[in-house]
Order: structure tokens, then C-alpha cells, then sequence
């Protein structure tokens, strides 16, 4: 048995590469091989995400937030924030929450667009017609003959709203003048012997984009429109659709695709966990950005027979990496929220309350637990080397209290052998006594409210080299 050489293990830069993705054998030793509510924006090192805050009040008590919008009038002197919920919208108006529509379809979700000073609204409801807000209660002032629907867009002066029940597109006259909006009744029909129902809008630089489940159709003007799928990948959930500095994202069935001529599949490195979302779960999928990240509500999914609760997938986009956070709710709508003062993101939950998102140290008073494991360790050039570790020494910051792991070769999911816990700062040495081992992973987890953790690693100070 030789010594081995105090061995430093790779710092924190490439988020969550997935076993199921890279055999680990070539996995990046800088990655985790599953992170939980931690980010990778401080490069080399892993922290804790922020929390979330209320907005106002609970709206209505564990009734979910089905539609969020930021209406601001053209002079920039009306800022509200709208919120579908339970049968009704309500708008916020910097201190409390209002019902300004009611009488809706409780399962029903709520979309938004606004033009010429108003907010214009559908609820997927053949019922319910289209309505506009200004500030006031949703009424029919300049909604001219738009039909009820289930999405709704403003695109090169138009108003457009889409019925899946039947493919159609329908669309307004160009805006007058003077701001009113007439027509409404013409309409494009959107491939109907296709088989595939509308699931979504949203417009391009130079289109208005029709989603499908399975296919995204183009439409340029009332006069030009793609006779056949420009490309055959679509979306089950409109809210999964954001656009971002680098364009549209979208979530798929199988992947999280950025659109372009060919849709570019974003998301290979957590391949096992998109296939974990639930079918059920497709249609509720829903999206935000902030500049840099791109976020998507999944739900609860199950990793490796592991339950994981109200899962945020979370891309950064200039660095190309992922990593996962879990919320005491479910997210299930997100708007921008600009109030005249401050620009903010804000999220819907299944529990009657719209949150400031990524915004203090807690979760609306809860703790903010973590969870990170490392991607499996080899030490030496033959991978079949058998090892022993003694010690390890972890650095961090604001980790006390954090509990420490480890797991060897084939051991089962569950399988955790608990090594201490960190009580010191900056560094701590910890006894393992790993014996006759080929591979081995760690694992650091414990929760959090106040000062974020730091963690930049572990280092190997006692180990053993087998011969062999």
C-alpha cells in the first residue's frame, strides 16, 4: 500500500452533469452530479439561492395563482401587478389586493397582453369573453369583437387570440390612430387536420410564433403564414415559453429547447431529470427570467428513487450549466413586476400567495435546505485501483451546522455513511476511514436562513494507494 499525496479536489464551475448524461468515468470532476438549492454563480464555488417574500397578502388560502401580468399604462403613471385566482383577478396596487373580475372557471388559467394602454385578458373559457383593464374593474372598453379564447398576443399592432378548440387565429385591425381597436371576427386557421391543438403564442423578432404539442407554426402577417410546420417540436404548456437576451426557450416533452431554425436541445446534461417530470405535469410547466437565468416551475418529480418536492430547473445561460431548487409551494405563474420604483420578478403559488422572487434569506419564514453531491471519484489513473481515505479537510463559509457524507462503489441510493458535521469556519477537518474502496462521492447538506453558504470543496489529506 503506498501514500498518496494530499490530493485537491476540482472546484465548483460546471452545475449539475447528470450520470444518466456522462458516464462518470469522463464526467467533469468540476460538476455535481445533483445540486438542490444551491447556485454556481460565484465561480469555484457552490451558495445557497436566495428566498422568496410575499407580495402584499395571501390572496385566496391554498387556491393556486393561475395567471400573474404587470399592467403600466403608456404615461407610466398607473402600476398594477394582476393575479388570476380562484374564480376571480385581483390587482395589487403597491399595498393590498383587489377583485377586479370575477365570476371566472376556477381551473381555468389566465392570460395576458397588453397594447394602447390597456391589459387585455382571455380565460380559456368559451363563456367568458375577452376583457381589458386600465386600472379599474376588466370591462369591454376597446375589446371591438375579439372572441373569447385560450392565448392572447399583441403582434405588429394586432391583437391575436387563439382558440385550441378549433385552430383558429384570429386577430384585429390594426390599432387606429387614436388608439381604439376595431375587428376581431377574422381569423387564420391553424393546420386543423393535423391533429394537434394550439398550446401556445408568442411573438419573434419577425413572427408570431403558434405552438402545438408537437410542431410551431409562423405567422407573418393576416396574409402570410406557414402552410406546414416550421418545426416539429412543440410545447404542452404556453407558460413553459420565455423569451430572453439570447431568444426563446421553450419546454418540450423531452428536452428544454432554445428556438432557432433547428431547435437547439439546452438540456443533455439533466436528461434523466426532464424524462422524471410527470405527464401530468407537462401542461403546468411554467417560466421567468432574470437577465442571466432562465428558470421552469416542473413540480414534484422522483430522481433515482428519491422524492423531490415543487422542483425549479434553473439554466444559466452565458455559462451553460444547471442546477435545481426546491420550494415549500409550486410555482405555477410568473410575471416581471415593475411597480414605478423597482423591477422585480414575481411567482405564483398553488398556495394563494404571489412571491418576490429571489429576494431575501428564507422561504417566506421558512428555512432554505440544501443538498449537493459530488460527481464519483477515482484518485488514480487506473480506475480500478483500490483506496482508503482517512481524512478530508472541507472549506466553506456560514456551513455550520451542514452534515457530511460519504458513499463507495455500488451502494444503493439511500446509502449515506455520515462523516460529521461542520462547526468551525473557513476550514475543518474531518475523520472518514473510507476502507478498500474503487470509487467514491460526497455529500453536503443542511439548512439555512440568513448569511448564505459558501462552499469551495474538500481536499484529501490522508489517503492510501492499494497495489495492485
Amino acid at each position: 500500500m503506498a501514500k498518496l499525496q494530499k490530493i485537491p479536489l476540482p472546484y465548483y464551475t460546471e452545475g449539475i452533469i447528470r450520470p444518466a448524461a456522462i458516464d462518470e468515468i469522463v464526467s467533469l470532476p468540476a460538476s455535481l452530479s445533483l445540486a438542490v438549492n444551491l447556485d454556481f454563480d460565484r465561480i469555484g464555488a457552490l451558495q445557497t439561492r436566495n428566498g422568496t417574500t410575499i407580495v402584499g397578502s395571501e390572496i385566496v388560502a391554498t387556491t393556486p395563482i393561475l395567471g400573474l401580468h404587470n399592467h403600466i399604462n403608456n404615461a407610466g403613471t398607473t402600476y398594477r401587478l394582476l393575479a388570476k385566482v380562484g374564480t376571480a383577478v385581483y390587482d395589487f396596487n403597491g399595498t393590498s389586493w383587489t377583485a377586479r373580475r370575477t365570476g371566472l372557471t376556477a381551473s381555468s388559467k389566465a392570460r395576458f397582453t397588453s397594447l394602447v394602454d390597456y391589459t387585455f385578458m382571455v380565460n380559456g373559457n368559451a363563456n367568458q369573453a375577452c376583457a381589458s383593464y386600465s386600472g379599474g374593474s376588466f370591462g369591454s372598453v376597446n375589446v371591438a369583437d375579439l372572441p373569447a379564447g385560450d392565448f392572447i398576443e399583441n403582434y405588429r399592432s394586432r391583437i391575436w387570440i387563439a382558440d385550441s378548440s378549433d385552430d383558429k387565429l384570429y386577430y384585429t385591425d390594426v390599432v387606429n390612430t387614436d388608439g381604439t381597436i376595431s375587428g376581431g371576427t377574422s381569423f387564420i386557421q391553424i393546420s386543423p387536420q393535423d391533429g394537434d391543438k394550439i398550446t401556445g403564442l408568442k411573438r419573434s423578432n419577425n413572427a408570431l410564433l403558434v405552438f402545438k404539442k408537437n410542431h410551431i407554426y409562423r405567422v407573418y402577417s393576416v396574409n402570410s403564414t406557414d402552410p406546414d410546420p416550421f418545426i416539429n417540436v412543440g410545447t404542452y404548456s404556453h407558460e413553459s415559453i420565455i423569451e430572453t437576451k439570447d431568444g426563446i426557450f421553450f419546454h418540450s416533452p423531452k428536452a428544454f429547447y432554445h428556438y432557432s431554425e433547428t431547435p437547439l436541445d439546452i438540456s443533455k446534461k439533466i436528461i434523466d431529470i426532464v424524462e422524471a417530470i410527470p405527464r401530468t405535469n407537462w401542461e403546468n410547466v411554467c417560466a421567468w427570467e432574470d437577465g442571466d437565468h432562465i428558470y421552469w416551475s416542473i413540480g414534484d418529480i422522483t430522481l433515482d428513487g428519491v422524492s423531490l418536492s415543487n422542483i425549479v430547473c434553473r439554466y444559466t445561460i452565458s455559462k451553460q450549466l444547471w442546477t435545481l431548487s426546491s420550494y415549500p409551494f409550486e410555482i405555477r405563474s410568473a410575471s416581471k413586476y415593475d411597480n414605478g420604483t423597482t423591477l422585480v420578478n414575481v411567482v405564483g403559488s398553488s398556495l394563494g400567495k404571489v412571491y418576490t422572487f429571489d429576494s431575501g434569506t428564507s422561504d417566506d419564514g421558512e428555512p432554505i435546505f440544501y443538498n449537493a453531491e459530488t460527481q464519483f471519484y477515482y484518485f488514480t489513473n487506473a480506475k480500478s485501483d483500490k483506496k482508503d481515505i482517512d481524512e478530508i479537510v472541507a472549506l466553506f463559509e456560514n456551513a455550520q451546522g451542514a452534515q457530511v457524507s460519504y458513499k463507495i462503489d455500488d451502494e444503493s441510493t439511500e446509502t449515506w455513511h455520515p462523516i460529521g458535521e461542520l462547526k468551525d469556519d473557513i476550514t475543518q477537518t474531518l475523520i472518514v476511514q473510507a476502507k478498500d474502496f474503487v470509487r467514491i462521492k460526497f455529500k453536503l447538506d443542511g439548512n439555512i436562513i440568513g448569511n448564505k453558504l459558501i462552499f469551495r470543496g474538500f481536499e484529501i489529506l490522508s489517503s492510501s494507494n492499494y497495489d495492485i
